[in-house]
């Protein structure tokens, strides 16, 4: 009945995912061509400053490159935990103690260890895989409720639930230059600890500190309190941990000057210019480090569209397969190979019709050049056949001598 569930939902969930993954692989070619575009309009009217320490106002609404080292006087405070620093970024990090199950495929050739029961030794493992579990912190509660070995499920739980945090300055200048939320936003550096000094009242007795972490155990049930073990921690203790950026750090920036702060650049095909670089580089690093950028977007996003295409035809193949009586191992990997096939060749297709569309002299110029490059080969493909029927003519026609 599993199995069946999961088979129609194959049947829904495929179609979803050729369709979503098609319409993203279409809007990614024309996303990274108007980016292209607008870089290459921007770069030659970019005008360099070279003292940041007050606004230019011959460079009013003009597109400009800085410079220098962004800081900010602003001191962070996690009200909660009392935690507070002069920085640009404030992080709070919650992690939780959880059981982790992880399955390996089974070869087949498993054998029972004679101190093992037979019980045992089946508990952990089913016709396809064999489960382990182990315990970790993550980022996130782990779900037990469908953990194949039944002494593992529903095990997980969360003696207290925190969320991450993010705290930014709201002012950061760059000399008389004030940087807006979003240019403070990408300000990225080295981040270093931050200890918490104190545990909040409403944990007392059931939390710990440890270094640079906040370590949170179970509720204490009426007058019974239950120790923190910071060195092995229970399933479902809790840990915080705090870290911040340096309130100065060296930044690169190209945008449009506007006052004594910046706009972003809009370029004539409506496209938006606005590049932050925590590093001290010049303007053209900086126009190739977005041409990096916008290069490994469209081949993650190619990337991404190709396995989102194979998984869909997969989830319409496979059901199929599974259905099949006898050599099903054998048709699971042939509705694989045929998916992975089918998933390529629809994805070549939908970047070949994108780029068509939106650079049709680009696509006639690579069509033509594939033209090329294929009618030699068909050339000489014509040729060979009456060649080869001409030799094992010449070959039957030869007389034996006398």
């Amino acid at each position: 009945m599993a199995k069946t569930g999961k088979g129609c939902l194959g049947f829904f969930l495929g179609p979803a995912l050729l369709i979503g993954s098609v319409y993203m692989l279409f809007w990614n070619e024309g996303e990274y061509l108007r980016v292209a575009q607008a870089l290459d309009e921007a770069e030659p009217q970019v005008q360099q400053v070279e003292n940041v320490e007050s606004p230019a106002p011959e460079l009013e609404g003009k597109l400009v490159f800085m410079r220098g080292q962004a800081a900010t006087k602003d001191v962070l405070r996690d009200e909660t935990y009392g935690v507070e620093t002069n920085a640009i970024v404030l992080k709070r990090s919650v992690q939780y103690a959880q059981w982790v199950e992880k399955k390996t495929k089974r070869m087949g050739t498993e054998k029972k260890p004679m101190f093992m029961s037979e019980q045992e030794f089946n508990r952990n493992r089913d016709d396809e895989w064999i489960y382990t579990y182990q315990r970790y912190w993550k980022n996130e509660p782990v779900s037990s409720c469908a953990f194949h070995d039944v002494r593992y499920r529903d095990a997980n739980c969360v003696f207290y639930k925190e969320q991450n945090q993010e705290l930014r300055a709201q002012n950061v200048q760059l000399g008389g230059h004030a940087l807006t939320a979003s240019q403070i936003s990408r300000i990225g550096g080295n981040r270093h600890a931050i200890p918490p000094t104190q545990i909040p009242p409403t944990l007392q007795g059931r939390a710990a500190l440890d270094g640079n972490y906040l370590h949170i155990g179970r509720e204490p049930e009426g007058g019974v309190y239950f120790a923190v073990n910071t060195k092995d921690p229970a399933i479902g203790d809790v840990r915080i941990c705090w870290d911040a950026t340096n309130p100065t750090q060296p930044v690169s920036l190209v945008a449009v000057q506007r006052g004594n702060s910046f706009e972003p650049y809009t370029a004539s095909n409506g496209e938006k210019i606005d590049l932050l670089y925590t590093d001290l580089l010049n303007s053209a690093q900086c126009f190739e480090k977005a041409r990096s950028t916008n290069i490994a977007h469209l081949w993650g996003v190619r990337f991404g569209g190709w396995f989102m295409l194979w998984g869909g035809f997969a989830c319409m193949l496979s059901p199929l397969a599974r259905m099949i009586p006898f050599c099903r191992k054998l048709a699971e990997a042939g509705a694989t190979i045929i998916s992975l096939v089918l998933g390529s060749l629809l994805s070549l297709l939908t970047v070949g019709v994108a780029k068509l569309f939106f650079q049709p002299l680009l696509a006639v110029f690579l069509l033509l050049l594939a033209g090329a490059l294929i009618w030699p080969i068909i050339v000489l493909q014509r040729k060979a056949p009456p060649a080869q029927h001409s030799k094992k003519n010449k070959k039957h026609n030869i007389q034996p001598q006398a």
